[in-house]
């Protein structure tokens, strides 16, 4: 990850994975029972369970640092090709994703849609960091995954045996994740990258992307609750 700091990567990836066995040894301590019933499906239920609280309490710890990121950061240096320094909030905003996406990868591996998305979303991270773009646009992406808190608590109730047909609570965060997708995620950087005095082709190619993944996983949740 070029310009970033090594040293703040490495300690989060050792971190993630020593929080994550700690949440292991809580759940197997304080309901033994729901832990043998993960553990007997290791690939499936055991790794990636613990994946979901932890990306929940990632998410509302870093999504604060990617607003001031992108509050720090100036919109008349913010521009294709000019090599500047990261402010602190922005170190920490950019490495905060890369780990906690490079941390999940192989314990979301039993879902290929999981793998892809977390390889495209370190890929995409690297070219623009390789290509100089602007850094307000990732900032505004990263502070805008804040929907996280309801899909990774709509995730964690399906683990639990919940089902939107059987339970209005997940029902409700689950078009409530919708509408906050939109609202949250594909307004803003629909806005903030219209409103940009420069753009180019690769880069409105790579936002045109993200906003018709963020489409499909609107419809596809709309569909799963009968719309």
């Amino acid at each position: 990850m070029v310009a970033l700091n090594w040293v703040l990567f490495v300690v989060g990836l050792v971190t993630y994975q020593l929080v994550n066995r700690c949440a292991q040894q809580i759940v197997k301590r304080t309901n033994p029972d729901f832990y043998m019933t993960l553990k007997a499906d290791k690939h499936r239920k055991l790794a990636p369970y613990f994946v979901f609280p932890l990306g929940f309490f990632f998410t509302l710890l870093t999504t604060p640092i990617c607003i001031a990121a992108y509050n720090d950061t100036s919109s008349v240096t913010d521009i294709f090709g000019l090599d500047r320094p990261f402010t602190t909030n922005g170190k920490i905003c950019l490495a905060s994703r890369a780990i906690l996406w490079t941390s999940e990868l192989p314990l979301l591996s039993y879902s290929p849609e999981y793998i892809a998305h977390h390889i495209l979303s370190l890929s995409s991270l690297g070219l623009f960091l390789i290509g100089k773009g602007p850094r307000r646009p990732l900032y505004l992406i990263y502070a805008g995954l804040v929907t996280e808190l309801l899909s990774d608590s709509a995730v964690l109730m399906r683990f639990h045996g919940r089902t939107p047909s059987s339970s209005p609570i997940l029902r409700n965060i689950l078009f409530a994740n919708v509408v906050s997708m939109v609202l949250l995620r594909l307004l803003p950087i629909i806005a903030h990258s219209a409103a940009m005095s420069e753009t180019r082709a690769d880069y409105l190619g790579g936002i045109a992307s993200y906003c018709i993944h963020i489409s499909r996983l609107s419809f596809v949740q709309l569909g799963a609750l009968g719309y």
